[in-house]
């Protein structure tokens, strides 16, 4: 059996010694580059406070059916949410500002096909906006819109919480998704 040259021994130690270290520094500058980034700023919204009801209407006909009778709700009359259900509603809303990480690494539903629609109305039956829901993309948009957003903003929905109390009401939210 022929002997290690020590060059080589030497040579083999040196390497280990300058990856081992190489990697400790690598590893911390990539944590010290990195820091973990504390989360946005979320704002409760109350839309439309004025508004003394509000009623959920679902479009819940199917493609087919509505293309032959022009219909795509089957209750055109809507539901008429209760004062819990109003708060539900209420607190599920929120604005939420982005920190500088989480606006670069936003992204976008292209979807966005909503099937549930909260309109709010005036003492008078006058409808004075409307949140419309996507259960299939998880989004939300106000109409008219409550705020023009900044490119750092985007509206926050507790979408689990008003599912439960949509489940509740025996309202589906898994509609033509």
């Amino acid at each position: 059996m022929k002997r290690a040259n020590p060059l080589y021994a030497v040579f083999a130690a040196l390497t280990v010694a300058i990856g081992i270290t190489l990697s400790a520094v690598i590893g911390t500058a990539a944590l010290q580059s990195h820091p973990e980034e504390s989360q946005g700023v979320m704002i409760d919204v109350k839309p439309w406070p004025e508004a003394t009801h509000v009623r959920v209407f679902v479009k819940d006909i199917s493609y087919d059916e509505f293309e032959r009778t022009g219909k795509n709700m089957s209750n055109p009359e809507g539901v008429l949410l209760s004062a819990t259900q109003r708060a539900i509603l209420d607190k599920s809303v929120h604005l939420y500002r982005m920190t500088p990480n989480e606006l670069e690494n936003n992204a976008v539903a292209g979807c966005f096909i909503p099937h549930h629609f909260f309109r709010y109305y005036d003492a008078r039956g006058r409808q004075l906006g409307e949140l419309a829901v996507c259960y299939c993309c998880m989004g939300i948009e106000f109409s008219p819109a409550l705020k023009s957003l900044e490119s750092d903003e985007e509206w926050r929905f507790d979408f689990p919480a008003v599912k439960k109390m949509l489940d509740e009401m025996r309202i589906p939210t898994n509609v033509n998704c």
